[in-house]
């Protein structure tokens, strides 16, 4: 009996100790995020990488907001792009849902840089590519 409540117990502790590491790292991205750079690495014949850093024609805010809603505000290649939606995170995963595209994606935080890892898988049209976005969190 003394067995079972220790594992009863612990189990819950686990999950505590999950919950709150959670909502750390849920806490730590509510706010608003400017664009660094976007690194794509194409996974063709030979490699190649293509970086692009933030610039009058090439900007972004992203802004997370406490009750899960999601703007993006920015210009590429000189053109106005706005959008909103939601966002969610699970384990090292967010999730952003706009209008008519999901995009999951891993993530972490060091240092108030927000770093994001999209993995596109080849396809008959296209080779595999990752995308690594990097956004510095405005203070």
């Amino acid at each position: 009996m003394k067995k079972q409540t220790f594992s009863i117990r612990f189990g819950i502790i686990v999950l505590l100790i999950a919950f709150i590491h959670a909502q750390e790292n849920r806490g730590a991205l509510v706010g608003a995020w400017e664009f660094k750079s976007m690194t794509t690495i194409h996974y063709s014949e030979p490699k190649q990488v293509e970086i692009i850093y933030s610039g009058e024609n090439n900007n972004e805010t992203l802004i997370f907001d406490q009750d899960s809603s999601f703007t993006y505000k920015g210009v590429s290649n000189g053109e106005q792009d706005n959008d909103t939606g939601s966002w969610s995170t699970e384990n090292n995963q967010l999730i952003i849902d706009l209008k008519n595209m999901k995009t999951i994606s891993k993530y972490k935080i060091l240092d108030n840089v927000l770093t994001i890892i999209i993995h596109d898988m080849r396809t008959d049209e296209y080779h595999a590519f990752d995308t690594v976005l990097e956004y510095k969190k405005r203070i």
